[in-house]
């Protein structure tokens, strides 16, 4: 469950000062939030979807979205002629720093409306649990519970909210995921723990962008490093491991380890390159227009 939007990718050499401008080096399109694209993902290594998302538009963004979902096999959304399709622009600088500003009309009454009956036909529940969309993740949470399916609940980098504890308290079945920044990878075994003492999560992982990731159990801790790319865009650039989480979810299986990441699931048409990410997009964001970013490992404990 998610809210989609068309995503327009700026990028741009360096991000301006207050008060002042920069030129626009490229302008691309692509799709938001993270659900919609993990939903491609799921399909693309087999599993059957359905994406629970908010109406959009019959306007060119629209079409933009639909299309977009219909090429990698998502069911679509439903379209209305008089609505307008959300938009986010994504700015990227040279740096692979990023920002982005939304524009979601109707989105949060839309998805407080959406029929949550596939709930409880389906094996597991994908959440993006964005802070603008809290009273719908609390439905679908509650909906989950009801069913006793598992959750992956995707924080996204936010803090867990108070109300969204509350609704996940207890519950067995349960993965969350959240990212940090690259400065901030020292910290991600921390960002994981804490998650599991707040929660009664199974698992929790933790993105770290080019130092890869880190998964922490009761037990166990994982850490998994990030593989040299050239980046093109920074957008989607964490939705990898989500489709991961849930298919180790969906299956009741074991979490997976370092090898079964190493393992790419895919070559990238565009590009003619092998990354895990590129048979589910089936377009590659990482390109070699761009000097490779390093690889980098988290520290080990």
């Amino acid at each position: 469950m998610s809210y989609v939007a068309l995503a327009e990718l700026w990028t741009v050499p360096r991000f301006p000062r207050v008060n002042y401008g920069t030129p626009i080096s490229s302008i691309e399109w692509s799709i938001a939030a993270d659900g919609p694209m993990t939903a491609a993902a799921l399909v693309a290594m087999g599993a059957p979807v359905r994406l629970l998302a908010n109406d959009i538009g019959g306007d060119e963004h629209g079409r933009f979205v639909r299309r977009w979902l219909a090429q990698r096999d998502v069911i679509p959304v439903t379209t209305r002629p008089d609505a307008t399709t959300p938009r986010i622009v994504v700015a990227a600088d040279d740096a692979h720093t990023r920002t982005w500003f939304a524009h979601l009309p109707h989105v949060v009454s839309g998805l407080e409306q959406i029929d949550l009956t596939p709930v409880t036909a389906a094996s597991f529940l994908y959440v993006d649990s964005y802070e603008i969309i809290e009273g719908a993740v609390l439905r679908a949470i509650a909906a989950a519970r009801r069913a006793e399916i598992p959750i992956l609940l995707n924080l996204g980098g936010s803090p867990l909210a108070a109300p969204t504890a509350a609704a996940i308290a207890g519950y067995p079945h349960l993965l969350v995921q959240t990212n940090v920044d690259d400065s901030d990878y020292l910290e991600a075994v921390a960002v994981a723990t804490a998650l599991l003492e707040r929660t009664s999560a199974k698992w929790a992982v933790v993105t770290a962008g080019a130092f890869g990731a880190v998964a922490v159990s009761r037990s166990k801790e994982l850490a998994v490093p990030s593989f040299p790319v050239n980046v093109r865009h920074t957008h989607c650039a964490g939705r990898p491991s989500q489709p991961g989480c849930s298919t180790v979810c969906e299956k009741g299986g074991r979490c997976c380890t370092a090898s079964d990441w190493d393992a790419p699931v895919g070559r990238c048409d565009v590009h003619d390159t092998t990354a895990h990410h590129c048979r589910a997009s089936r377009s590659c964001w990482r390109s070699s227009t761009q000097p490779n970013h390093p690889h980098r490992k988290m520290p080990s404990r």
